[in-house]
């Protein structure tokens, strides 16, 4: 199982959870190992790597985002701007039969893999090498973008300029000034020590950190019903799990970065933002009647 993020990070530590409770709930028969850090690659090879059917990674814990290539168009959704409300409306929807229609929507394409579960890891925000105080600040400046249209396009509507970076190049890529400015939820920048070169955050909440755990649909034709339905079982208490940690992770984890000098800006109101990207999300649902109901869907949830 592959996972980008370091071992103290909440996902690695869900991914853990959903382990262990396999591990239990086949007595010991399935076992996992879990390669943290991008050992195994970062998203986009490790997805590609499992949709090519090779041997070797049979699950991963990827982002949405990273099948929206594939033609997964109902995993774009996901990935619109200011679409989640709250946390406790994400985990409504996580828990929600439209979850498991975009989590089932890869396999029934064919491209490779099926979706588990979900997790979150908190919204994303917008991290600087200098500060940043509202979306002026934005405006050509070098953004890493992972290399998925909407992150592209929400770029665009900011006035910066995309430049695709892998995930284990943030790093370096801030500290040489190939990009100014990057994104992640605020448990990733603590653990992946960006404060250190990026030490300026703006609390844009633009997206939710969403995580999912996919299995190559190889390794899940090969299972029985029996060790399916202990898979699934060990999703749900996985994400049960992320939801019980992820909001105390998180303050924690400000705290730490305050501690260690990282400067946070509040936003006093998304208005501006979402006005910004409004042809991010126009784009996203005009060219599918399908979409824009599924999306309403998830929208009315936080009601």
């Amino acid at each position: 199982m592959s996972e980008p993020n370091p071992d103290d990070s909440i996902s690695a530590r869900v991914d853990m959870a959903f382990i262990q409770k396999v591990e239990e709930l086949s007595n010991g028969k399935i076992k996992i190992n879990l390669f943290t850090g991008g050992k195994l690659g970062d998203n986009v090879q490790v997805i590609q790597y499992m949709t090519e059917q090779k041997k070797g990674i049979h699950l991963a814990r990827i982002s949405p985002a990273s099948l929206v290539t594939y033609n997964c168009k109902k995993s774009e959704l996901l990935d619109i701007p200011y679409t989640f409300a709250n946390r406790e409306h994400f985990w409504t929807f996580a828990n929600s039969d439209i979850a498991q229609k975009i989590l089932n929507e890869p396999y029934e394409k064919q491209i490779g893999v099926k979706g588990l579960f979900y997790m979150e890891e908190g919204f994303r925000h917008f991290f600087s090498t200098r500060e940043l105080a509202s979306i002026e600040d934005f405006k050509g400046r070098k953004i890493r973008s992972a290399g998925n249209t909407v992150m592209a396009d929400i770029i665009t509507c900011l006035g910066g300029t995309q430049i695709s970076v892998g995930f284990a190049n943030i790093y370096s890529a801030l500290q040489t000034g190939i990009v100014d400015i990057a994104e992640q939820p605020v448990v990733n920048y603590l653990s992946n020590n960006f404060h250190k070169v990026a030490p300026f955050m703006i609390m844009d909440g633009h997206q939710m950190g969403i995580g999912e755990v996919v299995i190559s649909s190889s390794a899940w034709d090969n299972l029985s019903p029996k060790n399916k339905e202990i898979l699934i079982k060990a999703g749900k208490y996985a994400g049960d799990f992320c939801k019980s940690i992820s909001e105390e992770a998180e303050q924690n984890a400000k705290k730490q970065l305050e501690e260690q000098g990282a400067k946070f800006t509040s936003v006093e109101s998304i208005t501006p933002w979402q006005k910004a990207c409004a042809d991010v999300i126009n784009r996203a649902l005009t060219s599918d009647n399908n979409q824009i109901e599924l999306y309403g869907e998830i929208i009315t949830l936080a009601y």
